[in-house]
């Protein structure tokens, strides 16, 4: 099979603007860039018994880096195709069966990274504006690796008030912690004392809500991943035809628009995830018997 020429012809028949870039096998792999970033690795297999073109899709490392610092692991987003399939037959099933719930994932992923890089500007504004009136300098967390989490920035104040201020990435509590004169104390308790009391009227209930610790809680993305490898463990272990990975894949789809969407009909599943009509997706299982 001639890869870099298959995939070129890939590139040319998915929507939008793709590039192929060389792989790390030689010519037996490419990757497939789109024009939202997407990674697709495209691989052929030709040592198994029966030669199978292999897809994956994955985010950029530092996306992905960010989601496993979290306790969020990608999900596997991969497909396996017969070689002989053509490259527009090979395009149009990896958009619905790989690139639709990949695409969910990158988003997610963009997200959380934006999440956090708000939480950081957050955190320095916040900095910045304790330190100026201290005539303060501001410690600044230092990155750890790709995808590193906004940690919190240090200030740093001298002269009658020695000590931090120790400002969280989350919009939590600031903590300072600082020395004074003996002469300055009293001075510095009675400014402390204008401040309001935090203590709760009596007969006030907390603002929190009891779990149950005995039942189990999982994220989007542990429920995503258990209904695909689900999916995948069926199709990789039975001998299944293109229009059965197309009922699976569908099924997948229903159940994670669902999880979202409790209320949600077969046609807003499809209009949700699919880039074609209802009636067109219903086709293609019209005259199936």
């Amino acid at each position: 099979m001639d890869v870099p020429t298959f995939a070129a012809a890939m590139a040319e028949a998915l929507a939008g603007t793709w590039t192929v870039e060389p792989g790390h096998h030689g010519d037996r792999d490419r990757y497939l860039i789109g024009p939202d970033s997407e990674q697709v690795h495209m691989y052929y297999d030709a040592e198994e018994k029966t030669p199978r073109l292999k897809l994956s899709a994955s985010l950029p490392a530092e996306l992905a880096s960010i989601r496993h610092r979290h306790g969020n692991p990608v999900p596997s987003h991969d497909i396996t195709v017969s070689p002989t399939k053509t490259p527009a037959t090979v395009a149009a099933e990896t958009t619905r069966r790989l690139l639709l719930a990949y695409r969910r994932t990158l988003a997610e992923a963009r997200e959380l990274k934006q999440r956090l890089d708000e939480q950081a500007a957050t955190r320095d504004r916040l900095a910045h504006a304790i330190a100026a009136p201290l005539g303060a300098t501001v410690q600044q967390p230092r990155p750890d690796g790709p995808g590193w989490d906004p940690q919190e920035a240090i200030v740093r104040y001298a002269g009658p008030l020695a000590g931090t201020a120790t400002v969280p990435r989350n919009g939590g509590h600031v903590t300072f912690i600082f020395s004074v004169a003996a002469e300055d104390a009293a001075q510095v308790a009675a400014f402390l004392a204008t401040f309001p009391h935090a203590d709760q009227s009596a007969g006030s209930t907390p603002q929190w809500t009891p779990t149950d610790p005995s039942v189990p809680h999982f994220t989007r993305e542990q429920v995503s991943r258990a209904v695909n490898d689900g999916a995948d463990l069926v199709t990789d272990d039975l001998p299944t035809s293109e229009r059965d990975d197309d009922l699976i894949n569908l099924v997948v789809n229903a159940a994670l628009t669902r999880l979202d969407t409790p209320g949600a009909d077969l046609d807003q599943v499809i209009i949700e995830c699919y880039d074609t009509e209802p009636s067109e997706v219903r086709a293609w299982w019209s005259d199936w018997s």
